[in-house]
């Protein structure tokens, strides 16, 4: 494919890169992609600049990597950079999180008081992740940080000034909520000073391949291991869509590091398939593959008994789908003979 002979070369039974991984790293944001490059240097453009930044994006795509850059580049970058996924914590819970308490602010309060992540990130970065999420009555109180840039705890009557950068992220349709009446349209103003909109993985094939050999990297340091990866692995993850986009790229590689037994891994074209079949059954746009991982990974069982039992649920899959053993085996890029005798081994009856 054109996208491999461009950036890969084949060495033996694997392929590495032709150029350094280094030279597509920018602080993190792993990309070749022109729309990606251009988006990033936008970001360069603002990242001192005192402006909100809103991230959009399918779930997956790196709205928190993005986040992180900015804040990275910054000249706030020697200050924290505070985190908060919107969508975990309770509604009664989220003033508190965002702006705190003072002492004795209500039954069961801390005797000092508590700081909240606004304070915390003073002079520094917050990221709200998945806004869509935020109660609105903390909406509300938000809108006031960012137009008057000072806030009050709860059970306290005195306003903190507070110069904190607001990056926020969503996967959802702001605009469709706000006619909704589930989202301020004054917020969402607020917010959406600087738009930037995550391309999905499947419209940017070439970052396939990049984020394959750096997260196959990552897994080789974490378990102390020298994979490579097979040719068939890239042509196959490039013809895979990836709903779950880089997360489930990182999970998939990851669980393939884990399973495949030899140095290269190759042959994942049953798996990817499994995965859409999984998908499709449970009528789900994305499954996390640590969940199928784990039915799997029982550490009371070897490597080899890990491996076979995942090759027995493949070929398993592979007949049911295809409708017989022969296009089992067609599909596997096997043979009809091989197929039945791992079933005859696992003791497996099959028509």
């Amino acid at each position: 494919m054109d996208i491999i002979n461009k950036l890969c070369e084949k060495q033996n039974n694997y392929v590495v890169l032709k150029s350094p991984l280094e030279k597509y790293n920018f602080n993190g944001i792993i990309t070749c992609n022109e729309k990606m490059i251009e988006q990033i240097e936008l970001l360069n453009r603002i990242a001192d600049k005192n402006v909100n930044i809103l991230i959009s994006g399918e779930t997956g795509t790196g709205k928190e990597v993005y986040a992180e850059y900015v804040h990275k580049i910054s000249n706030r970058k020697n200050n924290k950079f505070v985190k908060l996924n919107c969508s975990t914590i309770p509604d009664q819970l989220f003033e508190s999180e965002m702006f705190g308490y003072a002492t004795g602010a209500f039954t069961g309060a801390s005797i000092s008081g508590k700081k909240g992540l606004i304070e915390l990130a003073d002079k520094g970065t917050i990221f709200l992740d998945e806004i869509g999420e935020m109660p609105l009555e903390t909406q509300s109180k938000l809108l006031r940080v960012i137009q008057e840039k000072c806030f009050i705890k709860i059970g306290s009557e005195k306003e903190i000034s507070v110069d904190v950068k607001i990056i926020s992220a969503t996967n959802k349709n702001l605009k469709l909520m706000i006619e909704e009446k589930k989202f301020r349209e004054d917020l969402f103003y607020r917010l959406n000073v600087f738009p930037i909109n995550l391309i999905p993985l499947r419209d940017r094939k070439e970052d396939v391949v990049l984020l394959l050999f750096y997260f196959l990297n990552e897994c080789n340091i974490k378990y102390g291991y020298n994979k490579r990866l097979g040719y068939d692995t890239l042509v196959s993850s490039l013809n895979y869509n990836w709903p779950g986009n880089v997360r489930e790229l990182k999970n998939f590689i990851e669980r393939m590091v884990l399973l495949t037994t030899g140095d290269v891994i190759c042959n994942v074209g049953p798996v990817i398939s499994q995965f859409e079949f999984l998908r499709d059954f449970n009528n789900l746009n994305y499954i996390e593959t640590d969940i199928l991982l784990k039915d799997y990974l029982d550490q009371s069982k070897s490597l080899k008994e890990i491996v076979d039992d995942y090759e027995i649920e493949v070929i398993k899959f592979n007949i049911k789908k295809s409708g017989s053993l022969r296009n089992a085996a067609k599909a596997l890029k096997s043979s009809p003979a091989t197929l039945s005798r791992k079933l005859s081994n696992y003791k497996i009856e099959h028509n």
